[in-house]
């Protein structure tokens, strides 16, 4: 089977790179935080609503996201230092620890 590489920047208007995908078509985030240190998520912009999404994390693992078919063609890097800050999603409801859970997944 040929690899399957995404592309993926630090931040969204950056230079990309390619990062390899598993058979299963998950990528691990430890790949990612090889290349992008700190970094413990992914995301992307949804090509219909314009909005950034959060990409699933499983046990290490990174869900390809699908948009109409279509793999998101550019996914950008989630920090700790965003989690901590607040800066990608605004303060998570009460009783939701979804900020913890990222700076606790590396």
């Amino acid at each position: 089977m040929a690899e399957v590489y995404i592309r993926v920047a630090e931040e969204e208007n950056e230079e990309p790179m390619e990062i390899p995908s598993e058979d299963d078509g998950t990528v691990l985030l430890s790949t990612v935080a090889a290349q992008f240190p700190g970094a413990c998520g992914l995301r992307f912009r949804s090509p219909v609503s314009q909005c950034m999404r959060g990409v699933r994390l499983v046990e290490g693992s990174c869900t390809r996201p699908k948009t109409d078919g279509e793999i998101s063609s550019t996914w950008s890097t989630i920090r700790k230092a965003q989690v901590e800050n607040h800066e990608w999603l605004g303060t998570p409801p009460k009783g939701r620890h979804s900020f913890r859970q990222c700076k606790t997944a590396m």
